[in-house]
């Protein structure tokens, strides 16, 4: 795993774990893949890692107190999204919201907007997807669940980016 940090960035990570193979295995292997986490982007990008079909991805963290939002991109790489999950305390004109949506081809698609909002400024929150052939499944920490459609369609994506106000605790894909 490489890792460059240029400042005390504003998102941090605490625990990462990457597992491959099957579940029931004695000596999961892990896979090794790049972070990069950059301040004056409030950033955190994970590339050359697998998320694949039949997967769960957790990410625990907190919004920072004064946060207007943050967001949580899957996709092939830094250039295509396939879902990207918004919650927005006052951002972009909305205010407690989540919006999920896809950017391809340099164009942002149909927005899908949720009407639960579970997320608190400074206080910690829970998101994982479970990746199917068609779509995400994404249960927030009030137990409120979004379906998103698998857009781009692959069975494995390798860029996840995490930005905005937020403070990651814990990223976990099994």
């Amino acid at each position: 795993m490489s890792l460059s940090i240029k400042d005390p960035p504003t998102l941090y990570i605490s625990r990462v774990a990457v597992r491959e193979g099957p579940a029931c295995s004695t000596l999961p292997s892990f896979q090794l893949f790049s972070l990069t986490i950059s301040a004056n982007m409030k950033s955190m990008n994970i590339q050359n890692m697998s998320f694949k079909v039949g997967q769960t991805l957790t990410i625990v963290g907190v919004p920072k107190p004064d946060a207007t939002n943050f967001a949580v991109n899957i996709g092939p790489d830094d250039k295509d999204i396939t879902l990207h999950i918004n919650p927005r305390f006052n951002a972009h004109g909305d205010e407690n919201v989540v919006v999920c949506n896809s950017y391809q081809g340099g164009n942002w698609c149909e927005e899908h907007r949720d009407g639960s909002f579970p997320f608190r400024q400074g206080e910690e929150f829970k998101i994982i997807i479970q990746f199917t052939p068609t779509e995400f499944l994404v249960s927030l920490s009030d137990g409120s669940q979004i379906h998103f459609p698998n857009r781009i369609g692959a069975e494995k994506y390798s860029f996840i980016s995490i930005e905005g106000e937020a403070r990651i605790t814990s990223f976990e894909i099994k």
